[in-house]
């Protein structure tokens, strides 16, 4: 994952959610060509690192620690734009926001459609094997 990371640091607008896909294809093709093993790998790379970043957010949001929620989205975002799941980093990118807003009620929203789509990224890969 840290070789997409750098490549993709700045790559993808995630700010208009009506243009955004649950997973983009093209991302990952345009990386790594047609070499299905090595994208279904980074795949499963992310969505292992998506479940530990969610409990970690879920645990830091009872906490009320809005700075460490906001490092957290931030490194998952960057892993969700180098997957493709670009709901996800649109998701990731409001959590950030509404931590740095420290508003407690958008932060909330935003995890649980995180959430959610978190699992239709899971949904479109296992489509994919």
């Amino acid at each position: 994952m840290k070789n997409l990371k750098i490549q993709l640091r700045n790559g993808m607008d995630v700010s208009n959610l009506d243009n955004l896909q649950v997973l983009n294809e093209q991302v990952m093709l345009e990386l790594l060509g047609d070499d299905t093993t090595e994208i279904n790998s980074f795949r499963q790379q992310f969505l292992q690192q998506a479940k530990s970043s969610l409990q970690k957010i879920a645990a830091l949001y009872r906490e009320q620690q809005f700075k460490q929620i906001k490092d957290e989205a931030h490194y998952l975002k960057t892993s969700a734009k180098a997957i493709g799941a670009e709901r996800c980093a649109y998701y990731l990118q409001q959590i950030e926001d509404a931590s740095l807003a420290l508003d407690k009620v958008q932060c909330k929203q935003h995890i649980q459609t995180l959430s959610e789509e978190i699992k239709g990224v899971f949904r479109a890969c296992s489509s994919q094997t």
